[in-house]
């Protein structure tokens, strides 16, 4: 009978240790989207969660800690969204569109989020950072597939860059949703089309590594690159 009981009460506090996790952590989001990191405070957080200061720094060390926790529930959630949605796409432009879609949908729907995300990615603990990039790594691996399995089927050339694919879609989409964010501070930013913006994306990209597009190789179009490097080179 002791040991039944120990074993129900472990359970229990057990329970209640996640509950509290995730109440600090809702109300973390919440302050940082509506705050800033830089202005979010620790005690704003507790309050909203109906807790001491003190009992967010028993369970989370720092802001940048939470923050940080905050960053890494996000990416969990959107690399399942992105894992179990496409698996019912087919044809390797339409994987390339969903996976930009999905992107800019997510990220216009958390918008205030990814402000924080963005303006904190880069200045992250070194001693944490390593989660989140393992995160984003696992995210952005849904391209790296999508490319290895438009190779094998003949559809884009094998002699492209793996890596540079995914890092020009990434790129392009913070680049161009780092420019939204921006503007939304200023000014009233119109809404984004994510259908058409999404389209010309993947034109972009597909159209830049389908067998069936001019290269770089094609001796009209090295020529004239081959003439402006040369020009470039020449001493100022």
């Amino acid at each position: 009978m002791p040991t039944s009981v120990k074993a129900t009460r472990k359970k229990v506090t057990r329970q209640s240790r996640e509950v509290r996790i995730h109440e600090i952590l809702t109300s973390a989001r919440e302050v940082f989207e509506a705050r800033g990191y830089e202005k979010a405070t620790v005690a704003e957080i507790a309050s909203r969660a109906g807790i001491v200061e003190g009992t967010v720094f028993s369970y989370f060390p720092s802001k940048r800690v939470l923050v940080l926790k905050v960053m890494e529930q996000f990416y969990q959630q959107i690399t399942q969204r992105i894992e179990e949605g496409i698996q019912g796409v087919k044809g390797t432009r339409e994987r390339f569109y969903f996976v930009t879609w999905n992107h800019l949908n997510i990220m216009t729907q958390n918008r205030a989020l990814c402000g924080v995300i963005l303006n904190e990615s880069r200045g992250v603990d070194q001693e944490l950072s390593p989660q989140v990039r393992a995160l984003n790594r696992r995210y952005t691996e849904v391209v790296t597939k999508i490319t290895k399995e438009g190779i094998a089927r003949g559809e884009l050339r094998p002699d492209i860059s793996i890596t540079l694919v995914r890092n020009t879609l990434f790129g392009t989409l913070e680049h161009y949703l780092w420019g939204i964010y921006l503007d939304s501070k200023t000014t009233e930013t119109p809404l984004l089309d994510i259908h058409q913006t999404s389209q010309q994306i993947t034109q972009l990209i597909f159209d830049g590594i389908s067998n069936n597009h001019q290269t770089l190789e094609d001796n009209s179009v090295k020529s004239e690159v081959s003439e402006l490097i040369q020009k470039l080179n020449a001493p100022l």
